[in-house]
C-alpha cells in the first residue's frame, strides 16, 4: 500500500479525522461533513459526532457499507488495490483513528496509520461524485 499526505482543517485550521476521511471520499468541504454529522447526530440523541452509529449512518446514506469487522490485520497489510474504502482503526489501546484508502493508496496526515489495527473496513459501493470534482484527485 502507497501513503499519500491528506490533510484538510475547518476555519480555525482543527482537523478531526473522521470529517478529513469524508472529506476525501465524498469531495465535500470540512464545514459541510461536520454540520451534517452534527445533524445526524441530533436525529440520533447522540451526543458527539464521532459516535460510530453516527458516521456510520452519515456513510449509509452515500451507500458506503461496513465489509469486514476486527480482522486483526494492520492497515499496511490490507489489500485494497480497487476502490475506496473508510477504515475505522485503533492501536489496540486507547487511540482509535479513521483513515482513507482510494485505490491502494492510503490518504492521511501521516503514515503511521499504517501500523494501526482495523476494527471496521467500510468500502463505497457506488462511486459517487459530489459537486462534479473527482475525489481521486
Amino acid at each position: 500500500m502507497k501513503f499519500k499526505e491528506y490533510y484538510v482543517t475547518n476555519n480555525e485550521g482543527k482537523s478531526n479525522c473522521v470529517i478529513r476521511s469524508f472529506c476525501k471520499i465524498y469531495n465535500d468541504s470540512y464545514n459541510n461533513v461536520y454540520d451534517e454529522l452534527i445533524d445526524i447526530s441530533k436525529e440520533l440523541n447522540c451526543n458527539n459526532f464521532n459516535d460510530v452509529e453516527v458516521f456510520e449512518e452519515y456513510m449509509k446514506r452515500r451507500n458506503t457499507t461496513a465489509i469486514d469487522y476486527g480482522s486483526d490485520m494492520q492497515i499496511k497489510d490490507l489489500q485494497l488495490n480497487n476502490g475506496t474504502y473508510a477504515i475505522l482503526c485503533w492501536d489496540k489501546k486507547d487511540f482509535y483513528h479513521m483513515v482513507v484508502v482510494i485505490d491502494g493508496i492510503l490518504y492521511d496526515k501521516d503514515d503511521s496509520s499504517l501500523e494501526l489495527y482495523v476494527i471496521t473496513n467500510y468500502k463505497q459501493n457506488v462511486p459517487i461524485k459530489i459537486k462534479g470534482v473527482d475525489p481521486n484527485e
